[in-house]
């Protein structure tokens, strides 16, 4: 699993006249302007962005980059512990897999992933990924009763843009519900930001994922990661 901080998502016209397993290749050469360092030492690939959301912007993917230095760390550190390396996964895409899990009627479903130095939201319908973003608060910040007011708000203020950015230049109706995951189980977020966000928002209840015991939700997205994809790839 990239840590989050160390790839980039960017949304891209694809080229006419190229096969699948030629795209990441040629679209990498694209995000010269972009990327903080040379194309040539990025390690690229694609997953669809979902047609209905396009409004009339052509035909478009979505295009991971990484280092390749980062990778192959990563991979040697795999084969070091003696483990073989089937994927690389990025976090938003193992979320996918966990929110299908919850979204039976494919009407859509927020999921909100708390962690110590930030935070992920993911909005996904059908088992197809039509947002994710970064959130720039820390559990520290909400635990912290200096600064707790003004970090719910901003949290709260970034969870509505992306409800708002899903509906206006997705043309996707927002879901009625965000679910949470915190780190802090004891922090009542679901009331602290109801005040300043559309949707209703309930904790993750884990059984809708079919455990029996609640996770420790800093290991869900190496969890997620592990759950069928929706669309039959892993």
């Amino acid at each position: 699993m990239l840590p989050l901080d160390q790839y980039q998502v960017f949304q891209m016209e694809r080229p006419d006249g190229l096969e699948d397993s030629e795209l990441a290749d040629a679209l990498k050469w694209k995000l010269k302007d972009f990327l903080d360092f040379s194309p040539s030492e990025a390690v690229s690939d694609v997953f669809p962005f979902p047609e209905d959301a396009a409004r009339g912007r052509g035909d478009l993917v979505n295009v991971v980059a990484a280092r390749k230095p980062l990778v192959i760390e990563l991979v040697n550190l795999v084969q070091g512990a003696g483990l073989e390396l089937e994927a690389i996964d990025i976090a938003e895409l193992a979320l996918r897999n966990v929110v299908s899990l919850i979204d039976a009627d494919e009407r859509g479903v927020a999921l909100v992933v708390l962690r110590e130095r930030y935070g992920q939201m993911v909005v996904c319908r059908g088992g197809t990924l039509y947002l994710s973003r970064r959130l720039d608060v820390t559990l520290d910040d909400l635990q912290d009763a200096a600064s707790q007011d003004a970090a719910i708000q901003s949290l709260a203020l970034e969870m509505q843009r992306s409800l708002d950015y899903y509906e206006s230049q997705l043309g996707q109706v927002p879901p009625a519900t965000i679910r949470l995951v915190s780190g802090n189980n004891v922090l009542p977020l679901s009331s602290m930001l109801s005040s300043y966000v559309a949707a209703t928002l309930e904790p993750l209840d884990w059984h809708e994922l079919g455990r029996k015991a609640d996770l420790d939700s800093r290991c869900l997205v190496a969890w997620s990661a592990g759950v069928a994809d929706p669309g039959g790839r892993r």
